[in-house]
């Protein structure tokens, strides 16, 4: 009995330790070869699921998870929770060093299979004002931001508050493949 209690204890952390999949994944990379740019243009995202408007750092990923019906998983790394809705897959990202379950980044893609991604038939919109996302191509991007994207990946960034020795910014990374949009997503840091 002893040890199948602490053969249940062991598998069930392992269980709960779930990482994101498909293009989530790109979450975890810390790639600091990838264009980062600044820019003036506000990055801050308009997120609404159902009859609910989120704000990054301030909603927690359990009302999300509330709203939706669906439960947040936890892993190493970041606690998040996956929405497939009219062909596109949002990741909901609260990073768990500094999030403390609140939402920090945004993973959106075009539809791939995915398992840990639950449906979600509600409205769910993320914009960025003046901004586009998935709908960006190549060409415009280069008309939106000074910096022209240079490779598969770049990251605009943009200051939004800071708070005495820490500044607060909102950044946006776009995924390519073949110049065409693959996914992009958008982060709230705070740094010193």
């Amino acid at each position: 009995m002893k040890y199948l209690l602490l053969a249940l204890s062991v598998t069930s952390s392992v269980a709960m330790a779930t990482q994101m999949e498909g293009f989530g994944a790109n979450y975890y990379q810390d790639d600091s070869s990838i264009p980062n740019y600044d820019t003036s243009k506000s990055l801050v995202p308009n997120v609404i699921i159902g009859d609910n408007v989120y704000t990054m750092e301030f909603s927690s990923l359990i009302d999300i998870a509330k709203t939706t019906g669906v439960t947040v998983n936890q892993g190493n790394q970041a606690s998040w929770l996956c929405l497939a809705s009219k062909g596109v897959n949002y990741w909901f990202i609260s990073d768990n060093e500094m999030g403390q379950g609140d939402l920090t980044s945004i993973a959106i893609a075009k539809a791939e299979q995915q398992g840990n991604c639950s449906p979600y038939k509600g409205d769910l919109s993320i914009t960025i004002k003046g901004t586009p996302l998935l709908d960006a191509s190549f060409e415009n991007i280069s008309s939106i931001f000074l910096n022209k994207p240079n490779g598969n990946t770049v990251q605009y960034c943009t200051n939004t508050k800071n708070y005495g020795d820490f500044t607060q910014m909102n950044c946006l990374q776009y995924f390519f493949k073949n110049k065409s949009i693959k996914g992009v997503i958008i982060n709230q840091i705070t740094s010193n």
